[in-house]
């Protein structure tokens, strides 16, 4: 029996281009697993439940030193990221099939 659920709303579904933007997500705190999604398809639901915890999931940022990755903070990794899209001449960003969603604005 789950003892403390913690609903996660508005969640944005990235595994396909629509991008839905109000998905409910429920996660189990004390086993940290997604246990309910709701207003996603069949796909994005099925990824979600994909991401619980197994041994084969990255579970911390990594950065490529020298040729061998090295675990960093979440915000070295993101400040990394940042500063590898604003130096790029033609930058890519998967998953915008349409312009009517948030998401994409903050994207572009």
């Amino acid at each position: 029996m789950v003892e403390k659920i913690n609903t996660i709303t508005d969640v944005v579904c990235p595994f396909c281009g629509t991008l839905c933007d109000d998905l409910e997500v429920d996660v189990d705190i004390k086993e940290n697993k997604v246990i309910e999604v709701r207003n996603g398809c069949q796909i994005g639901a099925k990824k979600y439940f994909a991401s619980n915890p197994s041994d084969h999931r990255y579970e911390k940022p990594l950065i490529k030193d020298n040729g061998s990755f090295k675990e960093v903070s979440w915000d070295e990794a993101l400040n990394k990221a940042a500063d590898i899209l604003v130096k790029a001449k033609r930058p890519l960003l998967y998953g915008f099939s349409s312009t009517e969603c948030e998401a994409q604005g903050k994207g572009v």
